[in-house]
């Protein structure tokens, strides 16, 4: 018992006597551990939040839509879903008027002006009911009045109140009197396809339907039903027999049926689980290498700075297993509280990620729990690693003879690693200038090892700010393209289709302060081609040819194949086509007041370099495809000089007949606040990378300093002041942190290109991202691997400083 007292002793005063480099060594390991269990808990708590978040509010399982623009009678669609041979197993049906239109708020003095949607159901409907987060829902007897409940995510980004008034197209005033949301908005979408554009371009007012129909002018019509099925049912199949019915009847109906797994919203929120959870377990897998890594090659110089304690225990005559005792308790002691901190590092990671994600996303449940699983899987490794480092330098010390052990200095070392190539290179100055170079060269396993930490390090930030720069690079394009040729461009969205020469086209052009009004017309389409599979399109009809604003055209030539379709970079890749290729274009068309749904073969005239695959162009004089000639259900405006573009978005909003207005950059301003607020996450990332670095390079040289303590008090006995030591210190820092940025910056830059073209291609197929690393990315990088981890070794001058010269080359054999 009192042998084992005075081992627990001795171990208690080793953690004593370097109780800040142990501190350090756990909080390595801590970092990465609990990095590891904060950043891979994410994909489990969104599948619970999701899972719960739909259920509780019902969300569809089929959505029936009208061709845009198109009504009928209320009543319709729940009859023509209670005909088809599925209808036993249909559990509820909810009809309901979608209606585009523009929403303009105030508060504090700032004037906002977004697109949005009246989406006017039943009071209590058993359907998509809508969840309010603050103030209530609209009351049953308030039907038919302009009272609604503001969407949460527009409503929470520009700060507004739980209650107030905003104004829609035509500058109607709607009060609403909460905040909330619905199934299909809990990632909201604008008509461009793209989920990113959400809570700052994009507002949604949920309204009863006899509310939606009153401010639409369309007195008891709808446009959507939704429905849910019984438990087992084949949505699929359901959805053939909707679409077929659409096509019977007395009275032929045009539109489409949309399974909830098909939903831009519902889709983008699972699918981002999944990628998003490869993106977070590289980074928490690279973390925990790195801070493996950093533990292993620290821990185990710790131990090898033993060397000599152990060599004369064996002298002594001490068993190996006793002397081995010592050293491996230090491993345990590190290894409980690397755990224990883990623990700590976490629960705040975690912490924080939680409120990033209900912050990011507000859900109606959000569960959020600790994940003890993954934090136990990354502890064992954390608690082995620290072991097995003090394992294998103590193997090897009790396996030599103890005069071996005892050695110090140049006599210690063996084969001198590759010091015998500084034979062959010549460095200038004196010969203590050369002991970085060789410190470095004498051990290539202890190099590797410290290297490959910070270039674990170096390889997170190069992915992570890689990936920004793409973002970057991609809205970058985007507002390019949009502002060429004629910045200060403004797009009025008309509530339907009109002629050329209508009223509502004729007051846009004759308002104040436009200088030029051009109707162009947009219809959704697919496109299809044998090899390439199919594209969801937005098919903008204006004139290619002289005058105005016209895409870049980057392959093809419309003069060639004139009256072809110019296809998005993104979306030919996608369609396996080029320029003379044709495919099939799957759109709706015009007989009489009644769409239907027609396919017609069209050329790919040429493709343009905007980053969204959607966006799809032909000549106006392809309308009648459409049975749309000389119409235009939107009019490009271009502001008269001098003319504020935010005074004329408010003019053109009062017009009747204008749905909403827009800039031409307006879709990229909002996609690029999308985009911003993810970054918070990887600021986390990129914070536990720096500490990460910054304590494996301040652990390296603290143990370089206790290693070289009698070199370094041998320097100051001869003369050499402190300054030169600490420069020799900070030269042998920066070659290690030049090799680990080297092997970082290689690493991160092929995991950046996997990630944005195979990670990104697959979670965000809308957009075409080209792989992109900033200078200011390679910058950093230096900063961080070389510049950060040279400064280290100041941190020990003050030691350097107090060394007690005679104390410290004092050798007792």
């Amino acid at each position: 018992m009192t042998s084992r007292l005075m081992w627990l002793r001795w171990s208690w005063r080793d953690l004593r006597q370097r109780w800040v480099l142990v501190l350090a060594i756990a909080l390595t390991i801590a970092l990465g551990t609990g990095a590891y269990a904060g950043f891979t808990g994410t994909a489990d708590w969104r599948t619970r939040s999701y899972d719960a978040s739909y259920a509780k509010l019902r969300m569809h399982d089929l959505r029936l839509t009208l061709t845009k623009g198109t009504t009928a009678p209320a009543g319709t669609l729940r009859r023509l879903v209670a005909g088809i041979p599925s209808a036993g197993r249909v559990r509820a049906v909810s009809e309901r008027l979608v209606v585009p239109t523009q929403v303009a708020a105030s508060h504090g003095g700032r004037r906002i002006l977004v697109a949005g949607r009246l989406v006017g159901a039943a009071p209590a409907a058993a359907v998509d009911r809508v969840h309010v987060y603050a103030g209530r829902q609209v009351a049953a007897g308030e039907s038919g009045r302009a009272v609604a409940v503001l969407e949460r995510a527009f409503a929470r980004h520009y700060d507004l109140p739980s209650s107030g008034t905003v104004r829609i197209s035509g500058g109607t005033p709607v009060h609403y009197v909460g905040q909330g949301s619905a199934p299909d908005y809990f990632s909201p979408a604008s008509d461009s396809g793209i989920p990113m554009i959400g809570e700052s371009g994009f507002a949604v007012l949920f309204v009863p339907l006899a509310t939606a129909q009153r401010l639409a002018g369309a007195p008891g019509r709808v446009d959507e039903a939704v429905l849910t099925l019984a438990p087992g049912t084949d949505p699929s199949t359901v959805a053939g027999q909707l679409e077929r019915a659409l096509g019977s009847g007395p009275t032929p109906l045009s539109g489409t049926v949309t399974v909830r797994a098909d939903e831009i919203g519902y889709h983008a929120l699972y699918e981002d689980i999944n990628g998003d959870a490869r993106f977070f377990d590289i980074i928490a897998l690279l973390l925990l290498l790195g801070a493996a890594f950093g533990a292993f090659n620290l821990t185990s110089r710790v131990v090898e700075a033993q060397r000599r304690e152990i060599g004369i225990g064996m002298a002594l005559g001490v068993p190996r297993t006793r002397i081995a005792a010592r050293p491996m308790l230090l491993g345990v002691q590190i290894a409980l509280l690397g755990v224990a901190l883990g623990l700590g590092v976490g629960t705040v990671v975690s912490r924080a990620m939680a409120g990033l994600l209900t912050d990011l996303l507000p859900l109606p449940v959000w569960n959020t729990p600790f994940q003890y699983r993954t934090f136990l899987l990354a502890a064992l490794l954390g608690f082995a690693l620290p072991l097995l480092a003090v394992a294998w330098p103590v193997w090897r010390a009790v396996r030599v003879r103890p005069v071996d052990a005892i050695r110090v200095g140049h006599l210690a070392a063996r084969g001198g690693g590759l010091t015998p190539l500084l034979r062959r290179l010549r460095v200038p100055g004196r010969g203590y200038r050369q002991l970085p170079l060789r410190n470095v060269l004498r051990n290539p396993r202890r190099t590797a090892l410290t290297s490959l930490g910070i270039g674990a390090a170096v390889t997170i930030m190069i992915t992570v700010f890689g990936m920004l720069d793409s973002f970057d690079a991609m809205l970058g394009d985007s507002e390019h393209e949009a502002n060429r040729g004629g910045a200060g461009r403004i797009v009025a969205q008309l509530d339907g289709y009109h002629a050329d020469d209508s009223a509502q086209v004729r007051a846009i052009a004759a308002a104040p302060g436009v200088e030029g009004a051009t109707p162009l017309l947009t219809v959704p389409a697919t496109a299809r081609h044998a090899d390439g599979g199919s594209v969801s399109l937005i098919v903008e009809l204006r004139d290619l040819g002289a005058g105005g604003w016209r895409p870049t055209l980057t392959a093809g030539s419309l003069a060639r194949h004139p009256g072809g379709l110019v296809l998005s970079e993104k979306a030919a890749h996608d369609l396996g086509v080029r320029p003379g290729d044709s495919l099939l274009l799957r759109h709706p068309r015009r007989s009489g007041q009644a769409f239907s749904l027609t396919d017609s073969r069209v050329t790919v005239a040429a493709v343009h370099p905007n980053p969204l695959r959607t966006v799809a162009y032909l000549d106006r004089s392809r309308a009648g495809l459409f049975g749309l000639a000389a119409t235009a259900n939107a009019v490009e405006v271009l502001p008269a000089p001098g003319t504020d573009p935010a005074r004329l978005e408010q003019t053109l909003f009062a017009i009747p007949g204008v749905a909403g207005v827009q800039t031409a950059t307006e879709g990229v301003d909002a996609l690029r606040e999308g985009v911003g607020q993810l970054t918070g996450i990887l600021d986390i990332a990129a914070g536990v990378t720096l500490a990460l670095a910054v304590l494996i390079a301040f652990n390296a040289a603290s143990i370089s300093a206790d290693e070289r303590s009698r070199e370094n008090a041998t320097m100051f006995a001869f003369g050499l002041p402190v300054r030169t030591v600490l420069g020799m210190a900070v030269a042998e820092s920066a070659l290690l942190g030049t090799l680990g940025t080297a092997a970082g910056i290689v690493l991160g830059q092929g995991i950046d290109r996997w990630m944005v073209r195979v990670q990104l291609a697959r979670t965000m197929p809308e957009i075409g991202f080209d792989v992109t690393l900033a200078p200011g990315t390679y910058l950093t990088a230096l900063l961080l691997g070389i510049v950060a981890v040279a400064l280290t070794p100041l941190l020990t001058a003050r030691r350097l400083r107090r060394m007690n010269i005679p104390a410290t080359l004092r050798v007792v054999e």
